[in-house]
């Protein structure tokens, strides 16, 4: 468990939009969304696809047929925050229930991070204090309480196991 953390104010939900884990559609395996640089904002449909080793499913998101809702007018719907992977809307790999709640994490990389916020007794914002878009000021309390902190540690180091 950690003391003390002093960056993960500054950490956005996209910097872990890369090489997602996800429930294959074909065979509930665990396959992989490559999403090309999507983490640093350059986003192209034409390099995002969803690879599974075990059954040979691939798919990209340019032969999806886009998702249309009332408000938007054209393309595709991309979901952030949610146990479903943006781009192809398939449930995440590392995800699990907690008293009644979903954690979940896109990689390992997420699951890495949930747990130092988490583990922390102390989360300092070091003048991070007005970026509202950052997971560690975005994260519910049942996750944040101390009371919840060392099922939750067990919880994330399950799901890395998976």
């Amino acid at each position: 468990m950690v003391n003390r953390t002093k960056h993960t104010y500054g950490v956005q939900i996209y910097d872990f939009i890369k090489d997602i884990c996800v429930i294959c559609p074909n065979c509930s395996a665990k396959a992989i969304v490559k999403t090309g640089e999507f983490h640093k904002l350059k986003y192209n449909e034409y390099e995002v696809k969803v690879v599974c080793t075990a059954c040979g499913f691939n798919q990209t998101l340019e032969h999806v047929s886009p998702r249309i809702d009332k408000k938007q007018k054209r393309g595709n719907i991309l979901i952030f925050g949610a146990p479903v992977d943006p781009f192809f809307h398939l449930p995440v790999w590392f995800s699990t229930s907690f008293e009644g709640e979903t954690l979940w994490a896109y990689n390992t990389e997420h699951l890495d991070f949930l747990a130092e916020h988490i583990g922390s007794k102390l989360r300092e914002r070091n003048n991070f204090s007005f970026n509202v878009k950052s997971i560690g000021a975005r994260l519910p309390k049942w996750m944040t309480s101390a009371n919840n902190r060392e099922d939750l540690l067990k919880a994330i180091h399950k799901l890395k196991l998976k």
